[in-house]
């Protein structure tokens, strides 16, 4: 029996997609084929077990270098999972030979495969060489800077480097197409980069990440649903939620600084704050601030001084009057709530023009 006819036995629910396949392959047509394929590989029971290897070996592998190379190569990251160990699958991508493009997604997914043995110093060196290659290219397809930004989050992930992941990961997000990434790791990349702006003492922006598409598989994760209720409570700066959170010890686990945590929501509680006033007036006491950061008022001038310290917000504070002037504050992803905040601001603003061309008007008429 062939490997389309076993696989026609395993998947019945790919039947259609199998005909076709095998209809542009007799037909020699071959960017049709190649598009069936890139169908065919994203479909996770196809994804389990040696299926993308058995169905290169019996079929792909006798007209392979009839197809775009950029479409071979999406082919190849795909089934390379499924050649046994690292070094195997080293092995196998180191027989292909292509242009200059397909070849260096090829050679960084060598790379990646490297990292997973622990080649940490050469990876380090592959990565700088890559990065430099990619910027002298011309019409950059984004797989490359797809697989590039993969192994360096995946890099700076293992070296602890919240940030540096943090960033790398968004670079990744930015060039893949949210439909080639499977379900389990849509996930699990959503949950290693809330992890990390959690923990990460440095960012801020939760907002940004709680935009990205991934973040619904978190939002809907029965294992880490409970990540994706701390990014919004961050995200809105609510001290009193983060105290009532329902912590258990093994969430605590993630966490080996809460002092970071418990600074970190208060900054946001500030930011938000901030937000809040009126541009022309960004004036806030400190008993305003102690209010929503839930802090005695003689710790409010520490937490305004390390905010400042961070660059999220620039002002000046007045002893005697206990108030804050805010001359600047941090731009931050937009979600819906700001933007009705942002829209009240306006009908303010409109309100008050009006009564500015009112008394215009009124004094126009007096020198009539």
């Amino acid at each position: 029996m062939n490997i389309l006819n076993q696989h026609q036995n395993a998947f019945p629910h790919l039947l259609t997609i199998i005909d076709s396949m095998r209809v542009y392959q007799e037909s020699r047509l071959w960017k049709q084929l190649s598009d069936q394929l890139l169908v065919y590989i994203k479909d996770p029971q196809v994804n389990q077990g040696t299926h993308l290897k058995d169905l290169f070996e019996g079929f792909v592998k006798k007209f392979y270098q009839e197809i775009d190379e950029m479409k071979l190569v999406r082919i190849l990251i795909k089934t390379a999972e499924q050649y046994g160990d690292f070094q195997s699958r080293i092995d196998f991508l180191k027989q292909f030979k292509l242009d200059e493009q397909p070849q260096l997604v090829i050679d960084i997914l060598i790379a990646f495969f490297k990292l997973q043995q622990g080649q940490l110093q050469e990876v380090d060196e592959l990565l700088k060489q890559y990065k430099q290659k990619s910027e002298k290219l011309q019409e950059v397809d984004p797989l490359v800077y797809s697989m590039l930004y993969y192994l360096a989050y995946n890099f700076y992930k293992i070296k602890n480097i919240y940030e540096e992941f943090y960033v790398n990961a968004l670079q990744y997000l930015a060039y893949t197409n949210d439909q080639d990434m499977l379900q389990e790791q849509k996930v699990q990349l959503s949950y290693e980069m809330a992890l990390a702006v959690l923990i990460s003492p440095n960012i801020y922006n939760f907002s940004e990440l709680l935009q990205q598409p991934v973040l619904v598989s978190l939002k809907e994760s029965a294992q880490y649903n409970w990540v994706y209720q701390l990014l919004d409570i961050f995200n809105r700066g609510s001290v009193r939620e983060l105290n009532s959170f329902q912590w258990n010890e093994e969430r605590k686990g993630y966490f080996p600084n809460f002092q970071v945590l418990n600074e970190k929501i208060r900054i946001m509680a500030f930011l938000e704050l901030a937000f809040s006033l009126p541009k022309n007036n960004r004036v806030c006491t400190f008993e305003e601030l102690a209010q929503v950061s839930e802090l005695p008022l003689n710790d409010i001038e520490r937490l305004v001084m390390r905010t400042i310290s961070k660059n999220l917000v620039k002002g000046r504070i007045n002893q005697v009057k206990q108030t804050i002037t805010i001359s600047y504050v941090v731009p931050r992803v937009l979600t819906m709530d700001k933007i009705e905040i942002i829209n009240k601001k306006f009908g303010n603003w409109e309100k008050s023009l009006n009564i500015f061309l009112k008394e215009v008007e009124d004094v126009r008429k007096t020198f009539n």
